[in-house]
């Protein structure tokens, strides 16, 4: 079945199926292909039971070959980040997410560490409905800036943070002063943060984008990252975060256990 999928003329006439019954002409209008080689591919592609056709001679599309569509889309965006995906660890994302890779054909890989922080902060900056992040990094200049996002109730702003992280951190003296409202910012921070035990990934995504890094040999890689920001994306890495926020534990609890040892 998969050699099926080796000419890419046989694929692009099946992925022209996906959505609409075509005749044989409107195919070949539409693909440029000659006529003699979208009977022959047609001919293959019906024999596989991956299309069928009707009595008004259209060419549709079978629930299988939509199956396979899907699965070479992953294909797709997997060969195109090939080495990204092999020297990082994929397993951090739930296989449910994996299966749903060929959503992102437009996302860029970035490979410049100054870069991807660059950009990493002007999401946070530039978000004006929601914020999302999950961390391992402590980053002083942006606490600034959700404080201000905080006080617009219009925005929802949710992170995860790394239990080591809070753990290790020692506040200095006159770090309140850097918040307008030290006291307000903190009881937003007790209902809108949650603490993991162990955090493999980082990303940030809002209504401008996301980005996502992987962990690489035991420690999150900030060298490279996915980074793109269409709505497949934005929506991928909300239901990506959205796993991970089920597995938080609330900051409020975690500071009371700390508080008792």
């Amino acid at each position: 079945m998969l050699f099926e999928f080796s000419n890419k003329e046989r694929y692009d006439v099946l992925k022209s199926l996906y959505n609409d019954g075509k005749k044989h002409n409107q195919i070949q209008k539409d693909s440029g292909i000659p006529g003699s080689e979208i009977s022959r591919h047609l001919k293959r592609l019906k024999e596989k039971n991956l299309i069928v056709k009707n009595i008004n001679n259209e060419y549709k599309i079978t629930n299988i070959g939509k199956i396979f569509i899907r699965m070479m889309d992953i294909f797709e965006v997997s060969l195109e980040n090939k080495d990204f995906f092999n020297s990082h660890e994929i397993t951090s994302i739930p296989i449910n997410l994996i299966f749903q890779l060929g959503k992102l054909k437009s996302v860029e890989l970035g490979t410049k560490t100054m870069e991807n922080m660059e950009i990493f902060e002007n999401l946070v900056k530039n978000s004006e409905e929601f914020l999302y992040a999950i961390t391992d990094q402590y980053q002083k200049s942006l606490l600034k800036e959700a404080e201000n996002k905080m006080k617009k109730k219009s925005i929802n702003i949710r992170a995860l943070v790394d239990k080591n992280l809070l753990k290790s951190y020692n506040i200095p003296d006159g770090w309140s002063k850097l918040f307008k409202d030290p006291v307000k910012f903190f009881k937003e921070m007790l209902e809108n943060i949650r603490i993991l035990d162990l955090i493999n990934i980082s990303l940030v995504v809002s209504d401008k984008g996301a980005i996502l890094f992987l962990s690489k040999d035991g420690q999150i890689d900030y060298s490279q990252c996915l980074i793109d920001n269409h709505e497949n994306f934005i929506n991928w890495t909300i239901e990506l975060f959205e796993w991970y926020w089920k597995k938080g534990v609330s900051l409020r609890s975690f500071i009371r256990k700390e508080r008792a040892k």
